[in-house]
Protein backbone atom coordinates (compact mmCIF):
# COMPACT_ATOMS: atom_id res chain seq x y z
CA UNK A 1 0.00 0.00 0.00
CA UNK A 2 1.45 3.42 -0.92
CA UNK A 3 3.03 5.29 1.96
CA UNK A 4 1.45 8.62 2.99
CA UNK A 5 4.86 9.89 4.11
CA UNK A 6 6.98 11.70 1.53
CA UNK A 7 9.06 9.12 -0.26
CA UNK A 8 12.38 10.06 -1.83
CA UNK A 9 15.05 8.48 -3.99
CA UNK A 10 17.05 7.36 -0.93
CA UNK A 11 13.98 5.50 0.41
CA UNK A 12 13.61 3.68 -2.93
CA UNK A 13 17.31 2.80 -2.92
CA UNK A 14 17.16 1.40 0.62
CA UNK A 15 13.99 -0.59 -0.08
CA UNK A 16 15.44 -2.07 -3.28
CA UNK A 17 18.88 -2.69 -1.80
CA UNK A 18 20.68 -0.58 -4.41
CA UNK A 19 22.56 2.72 -4.48
CA UNK A 20 20.92 6.12 -4.99
CA UNK A 21 22.92 6.41 -8.22
CA UNK A 22 21.31 3.23 -9.55
CA UNK A 23 17.83 4.57 -8.78
CA UNK A 24 18.80 7.85 -10.47
CA UNK A 25 19.90 5.94 -13.58
CA UNK A 26 16.65 3.96 -13.52
CA UNK A 27 14.65 7.20 -13.55
CA UNK A 28 16.82 9.15 -15.99
CA UNK A 29 18.96 6.69 -17.96
CA UNK A 30 17.16 3.31 -17.80
CA UNK A 31 19.41 1.82 -20.47
CA UNK A 32 22.24 1.83 -17.90
CA UNK A 33 20.36 -0.45 -15.47
CA UNK A 34 20.17 -4.25 -15.73
CA UNK A 35 16.82 -5.98 -16.10
CA UNK A 36 17.18 -7.57 -12.65
CA UNK A 37 17.76 -4.23 -10.92
CA UNK A 38 14.98 -2.60 -12.91
CA UNK A 39 12.57 -5.19 -11.52
CA UNK A 40 13.74 -4.60 -7.92
CA UNK A 41 13.51 -0.82 -8.26
CA UNK A 42 10.09 -0.86 -9.93
CA UNK A 43 8.78 -3.08 -7.14
CA UNK A 44 10.18 -0.70 -4.53
CA UNK A 45 8.53 2.25 -6.27
CA UNK A 46 5.20 0.41 -6.32
CA UNK A 47 5.54 -0.67 -2.68
CA UNK A 48 6.33 2.82 -1.41
CA UNK A 49 4.09 4.77 -3.76
CA UNK A 50 6.90 6.98 -5.08
CA UNK A 51 5.95 9.66 -7.60
CA UNK A 52 8.96 11.27 -9.35
CA UNK A 53 9.04 15.06 -9.27
CA UNK A 54 10.42 17.45 -11.81
CA UNK A 55 11.40 21.07 -11.56
CA UNK A 56 7.79 22.24 -12.01
CA UNK A 57 8.96 25.77 -12.75
CA UNK A 58 10.92 26.14 -9.50
CA UNK A 59 14.23 26.06 -11.36
CA UNK A 60 14.72 28.42 -14.32
CA UNK A 61 14.50 26.65 -17.67
CA UNK A 62 17.91 26.05 -19.20
CA UNK A 63 19.70 23.79 -21.62
CA UNK A 64 22.16 23.05 -18.81
CA UNK A 65 21.28 20.98 -15.76
CA UNK A 66 21.55 23.18 -12.61
CA UNK A 67 24.43 22.04 -10.41
CA UNK A 68 24.74 22.38 -6.63
CA UNK A 69 28.20 22.19 -5.08
CA UNK A 70 28.60 20.56 -1.67
CA UNK A 71 31.90 21.15 0.15
CA UNK A 72 32.14 18.45 2.84
CA UNK A 73 34.33 18.75 5.92
CA UNK A 74 35.64 15.19 5.52
CA UNK A 75 34.17 12.58 3.21
CA UNK A 76 35.53 9.76 5.41
CA UNK A 77 32.91 10.70 8.01
CA UNK A 78 29.65 8.94 7.19
CA UNK A 79 27.68 11.92 8.53
CA UNK A 80 28.59 13.88 5.42
CA UNK A 81 27.99 11.06 2.96
CA UNK A 82 24.52 10.63 4.49
CA UNK A 83 23.90 14.37 4.21
CA UNK A 84 25.01 14.10 0.58
CA UNK A 85 22.37 11.41 0.00
CA UNK A 86 19.64 13.74 1.27
CA UNK A 87 20.90 16.58 -0.91
CA UNK A 88 21.11 14.30 -3.94
CA UNK A 89 17.59 13.01 -3.38
CA UNK A 90 16.07 16.50 -3.50
CA UNK A 91 18.26 17.49 -6.43
CA UNK A 92 17.13 14.43 -8.40
CA UNK A 93 13.51 15.24 -7.61
CA UNK A 94 13.97 18.71 -9.10
CA UNK A 95 16.02 17.96 -12.18
CA UNK A 96 19.31 19.09 -10.64
CA UNK A 97 22.67 17.50 -9.92
CA UNK A 98 25.04 17.80 -6.95
CA UNK A 99 28.83 17.53 -6.93
CA UNK A 100 30.67 16.80 -3.70
CA UNK A 101 34.13 18.13 -2.78
CA UNK A 102 36.23 16.93 0.16
CA UNK A 103 37.88 19.65 2.28
CA UNK A 104 39.73 17.11 4.46
CA UNK A 105 39.06 19.36 7.50
CA UNK A 106 41.48 21.92 6.00
CA UNK A 107 40.15 25.49 6.03
CA UNK A 108 42.40 26.70 3.19
CA UNK A 109 41.42 23.74 1.05
CA UNK A 110 37.79 24.50 1.87
CA UNK A 111 38.18 28.12 0.75
CA UNK A 112 39.89 27.03 -2.47
CA UNK A 113 36.99 24.69 -3.22
CA UNK A 114 34.39 27.36 -2.58
CA UNK A 115 36.19 29.59 -5.07
CA UNK A 116 36.42 26.71 -7.53
CA UNK A 117 32.64 26.32 -7.37
CA UNK A 118 32.19 30.06 -7.79
CA UNK A 119 34.39 29.88 -10.89
CA UNK A 120 32.19 27.06 -12.20
CA UNK A 121 29.17 29.34 -11.71
CA UNK A 122 27.21 26.66 -9.88
CA UNK A 123 23.57 27.29 -9.03
CA UNK A 124 24.16 27.09 -5.27
CA UNK A 125 26.73 26.06 -2.66
CA UNK A 126 26.29 23.96 0.46
CA UNK A 127 29.21 24.42 2.84
CA UNK A 128 29.99 22.14 5.77
CA UNK A 129 32.59 23.90 7.89
CA UNK A 130 34.07 23.24 11.33
CA UNK A 131 35.14 26.86 11.82
CA UNK A 132 33.60 30.26 11.22
CA UNK A 133 34.10 31.01 7.51
CA UNK A 134 32.61 34.46 6.86
CA UNK A 135 35.04 35.09 3.99
CA UNK A 136 33.79 32.02 2.09
CA UNK A 137 30.18 33.07 2.63
CA UNK A 138 30.97 36.62 1.51
CA UNK A 139 32.71 35.36 -1.64
CA UNK A 140 29.67 33.33 -2.67
CA UNK A 141 27.28 36.16 -1.85
CA UNK A 142 29.40 38.63 -3.87
CA UNK A 143 29.17 36.27 -6.85
CA UNK A 144 25.40 36.15 -6.51
CA UNK A 145 25.40 32.44 -5.62
CA UNK A 146 23.15 31.25 -2.76
CA UNK A 147 25.13 29.54 0.00
CA UNK A 148 23.86 27.53 2.96
CA UNK A 149 25.93 26.33 5.89
CA UNK A 150 25.65 22.76 7.14
CA UNK A 151 26.59 21.65 10.66
CA UNK A 152 27.65 25.17 11.62
CA UNK A 153 26.05 28.53 12.30
CA UNK A 154 27.19 31.79 10.77
CA UNK A 155 28.75 34.52 12.95
CA UNK A 156 26.25 37.22 13.89
CA UNK A 157 28.36 39.96 12.32
CA UNK A 158 28.75 38.10 9.00
CA UNK A 159 26.51 38.10 5.95
CA UNK A 160 23.17 36.46 6.85
CA UNK A 161 22.72 32.96 5.42
CA UNK A 162 20.72 29.86 6.27
CA UNK A 163 22.29 27.07 8.27
CA UNK A 164 21.05 23.53 8.86
CA UNK A 165 22.53 21.33 11.55
CA UNK A 166 21.90 18.57 14.00
CA UNK A 167 20.72 19.80 17.39
CA UNK A 168 24.03 19.05 19.09
CA UNK A 169 22.97 20.43 22.47
CA UNK A 170 20.09 17.96 22.47
CA UNK A 171 22.47 15.18 21.40
CA UNK A 172 24.73 15.77 24.40
CA UNK A 173 21.78 16.13 26.74
CA UNK A 174 20.07 12.96 25.48
CA UNK A 175 23.29 10.97 25.85
CA UNK A 176 23.87 12.13 29.43
CA UNK A 177 20.23 11.67 30.39
CA UNK A 178 20.34 8.07 29.15
CA UNK A 179 23.35 7.36 31.37
CA UNK A 180 21.72 9.05 34.37
CA UNK A 181 18.43 7.23 33.78
CA UNK A 182 20.22 3.88 33.86
CA UNK A 183 22.01 4.58 37.16
CA UNK A 184 25.29 6.27 36.25
CA UNK A 185 26.36 9.02 38.65
CA UNK A 186 29.95 9.87 37.64
CA UNK A 187 29.85 11.04 34.04
CA UNK A 188 32.78 11.99 31.82
CA UNK A 189 32.64 13.83 28.49
CA UNK A 190 35.44 12.45 26.28
CA UNK A 191 36.31 14.84 23.46
CA UNK A 192 38.89 16.93 21.65
CA UNK A 193 38.89 19.98 19.35
CA UNK A 194 36.94 22.03 21.88
CA UNK A 195 36.99 25.02 19.51
CA UNK A 196 34.60 23.15 17.16
CA UNK A 197 31.04 24.41 17.53
CA UNK A 198 29.56 20.91 17.52
CA UNK A 199 31.91 19.80 20.32
CA UNK A 200 31.05 22.85 22.43
CA UNK A 201 27.32 22.27 21.94
CA UNK A 202 27.50 18.58 22.87
CA UNK A 203 29.47 19.41 26.00
CA UNK A 204 26.87 22.03 26.90
CA UNK A 205 24.15 19.40 26.50
CA UNK A 206 25.92 17.04 28.90
CA UNK A 207 26.31 19.81 31.46
CA UNK A 208 22.65 20.74 31.08
CA UNK A 209 21.51 17.16 31.76
CA UNK A 210 23.67 16.93 34.89
CA UNK A 211 22.40 20.28 36.15
CA UNK A 212 18.76 19.34 35.60
CA UNK A 213 19.25 15.95 37.28
CA UNK A 214 20.44 17.65 40.47
CA UNK A 215 17.53 20.09 40.68
CA UNK A 216 14.34 19.75 42.69
CA UNK A 217 15.50 17.05 45.03
CA UNK A 218 17.35 15.08 42.38
CA UNK A 219 20.38 12.86 42.93
CA UNK A 220 23.10 15.09 44.38
CA UNK A 221 25.72 12.45 43.63
CA UNK A 222 25.52 13.03 39.89
CA UNK A 223 28.59 14.81 38.58
CA UNK A 224 30.42 15.26 35.29
CA UNK A 225 33.94 15.98 34.14
CA UNK A 226 35.79 16.45 30.89
CA UNK A 227 38.58 14.25 29.51
CA UNK A 228 40.64 15.53 26.59
CA UNK A 229 41.21 12.57 24.28
CA UNK A 230 43.96 14.32 22.33
CA UNK A 231 42.21 13.52 19.05
CA UNK A 232 38.96 12.30 17.55
CA UNK A 233 39.95 8.91 16.18
CA UNK A 234 39.68 5.28 17.33
CA UNK A 235 43.32 5.29 18.43
CA UNK A 236 42.72 8.35 20.63
CA UNK A 237 39.74 6.65 22.23
CA UNK A 238 41.81 3.54 22.87
CA UNK A 239 44.58 5.49 24.63
CA UNK A 240 41.98 7.33 26.70
CA UNK A 241 40.34 4.04 27.62
CA UNK A 242 43.64 2.63 28.86
CA UNK A 243 44.07 5.67 31.10
CA UNK A 244 40.50 5.47 32.40
CA UNK A 245 40.92 1.78 33.22
CA UNK A 246 43.80 2.57 35.61
CA UNK A 247 41.80 5.10 37.65
CA UNK A 248 40.77 4.10 41.18
CA UNK A 249 37.22 2.74 41.14
CA UNK A 250 35.92 5.55 43.34
CA UNK A 251 37.25 8.18 40.92
CA UNK A 252 36.70 6.38 37.63
CA UNK A 253 33.61 7.45 35.67
CA UNK A 254 30.81 4.92 35.48
CA UNK A 255 29.32 6.61 32.42
CA UNK A 256 31.22 8.03 29.43
CA UNK A 257 29.78 10.30 26.74
CA UNK A 258 32.07 10.40 23.71
CA UNK A 259 31.79 13.32 21.32
CA UNK A 260 31.96 11.02 18.28
CA UNK A 261 31.72 7.36 17.30
CA UNK A 262 35.44 6.61 16.73
CA UNK A 263 36.27 7.68 20.30
CA UNK A 264 33.46 5.47 21.60
CA UNK A 265 34.71 2.45 19.66
CA UNK A 266 38.27 3.02 20.85
CA UNK A 267 37.44 3.50 24.52
CA UNK A 268 35.22 0.38 24.57
CA UNK A 269 37.95 -1.78 23.03
CA UNK A 270 40.53 -0.51 25.53
CA UNK A 271 38.30 -0.99 28.57
CA UNK A 272 37.36 -4.52 27.54
CA UNK A 273 41.03 -5.34 26.97
CA UNK A 274 41.75 -4.23 30.54
CA UNK A 275 39.01 -6.40 32.02
CA UNK A 276 36.53 -3.57 32.63
CA UNK A 277 32.96 -4.80 32.19
CA UNK A 278 30.72 -2.83 29.84
CA UNK A 279 28.10 -1.74 30.73
CA UNK A 280 28.19 -3.21 34.25
CA UNK A 281 31.24 -1.18 35.35
CA UNK A 282 31.17 1.61 32.77
CA UNK A 283 28.49 2.55 30.26
CA UNK A 284 29.58 4.23 27.01
CA UNK A 285 27.44 6.29 24.64
CA UNK A 286 28.41 8.37 21.60
CA UNK A 287 26.92 11.72 20.56
CA UNK A 288 26.72 10.60 16.94
CA UNK A 289 26.13 7.60 14.72
CA UNK A 290 28.86 6.91 12.18
CA UNK A 291 30.23 3.95 10.28
CA UNK A 292 33.57 3.05 11.81
CA UNK A 293 35.99 0.21 11.07
CA UNK A 294 37.01 -1.68 13.09
CA UNK A 295 33.70 -1.71 14.91
CA UNK A 296 34.96 -3.62 17.92
CA UNK A 297 33.32 -6.45 19.78
CA UNK A 298 30.48 -4.57 21.50
CA UNK A 299 27.76 -2.50 19.78
CA UNK A 300 27.86 1.19 20.77
CA UNK A 301 24.78 3.07 21.97
CA UNK A 302 24.56 6.40 20.16
CA UNK A 303 22.54 9.55 19.65
CA UNK A 304 22.21 9.66 15.88
CA UNK A 305 21.89 12.80 13.81
CA UNK A 306 19.23 12.32 11.14
CA UNK A 307 21.81 13.20 8.52
CA UNK A 308 19.72 12.49 5.44
CA UNK A 309 17.08 14.89 6.80
CA UNK A 310 19.79 17.53 7.24
CA UNK A 311 20.63 17.21 3.54
CA UNK A 312 16.96 17.33 2.55
CA UNK A 313 16.32 20.40 4.68
CA UNK A 314 19.39 22.21 3.33
CA UNK A 315 18.26 21.67 -0.25
CA UNK A 316 14.70 22.70 0.59
CA UNK A 317 16.09 25.95 1.96
CA UNK A 318 18.21 26.32 -1.18
CA UNK A 319 15.19 25.86 -3.44
CA UNK A 320 13.24 28.44 -1.45
CA UNK A 321 16.10 30.92 -1.83
CA UNK A 322 16.37 30.24 -5.56
CA UNK A 323 12.61 30.58 -6.05
CA UNK A 324 12.45 34.09 -4.56
CA UNK A 325 15.66 35.50 -3.09
CA UNK A 326 13.99 38.74 -2.02
CA UNK A 327 11.26 37.02 0.01
CA UNK A 328 13.54 34.31 1.41
CA UNK A 329 14.13 34.48 5.17
CA UNK A 330 17.48 33.22 6.48
CA UNK A 331 17.01 30.81 9.39
CA UNK A 332 18.97 28.26 11.40
CA UNK A 333 17.20 24.89 11.28
CA UNK A 334 17.96 22.30 13.96
CA UNK A 335 17.29 18.64 13.15
CA UNK A 336 16.50 16.58 16.25
CA UNK A 337 18.70 13.50 16.83
CA UNK A 338 17.49 9.98 17.72
CA UNK A 339 18.65 7.71 20.55
CA UNK A 340 19.74 4.25 19.39
CA UNK A 341 20.15 1.86 22.33
CA UNK A 342 22.69 -0.95 22.06
CA UNK A 343 24.63 -3.07 24.53
CA UNK A 344 27.25 -0.51 25.63
CA UNK A 345 24.75 1.02 28.05
CA UNK A 346 22.61 -0.47 30.80
CA UNK A 347 18.95 -1.22 30.23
Amino acid sequence: MPNSKKVGVSDIAKHAGVSIGTVSNYLNYPERVSATLKTRISRAIADLGYVPKHSGGQIPASNTTPVIGFVMTDIEHSLFTSIFEGVQEVCEDHGMQVVGLNALSDKQRQSDMVRLLIGMNVTGILLSTVEDSPEDVAAARAAGIPIILIDHTNPRDADPVCSVMSDNVSAGQMAAEELIRTGCTRLAFLAHSFDYESVQDRQLGVQKAVMLAGRNGGDARISSGVIDSGGLYVEDGYESGLAIATMPEGERPDGIVTVDTPLGVGVINALLAQGVRIPEDISVIACEEAQVKPLGSLPLTSVAANATDIGRKAMTQMLDHMDDADAHVHVTALIKPTLIRRTSTRR
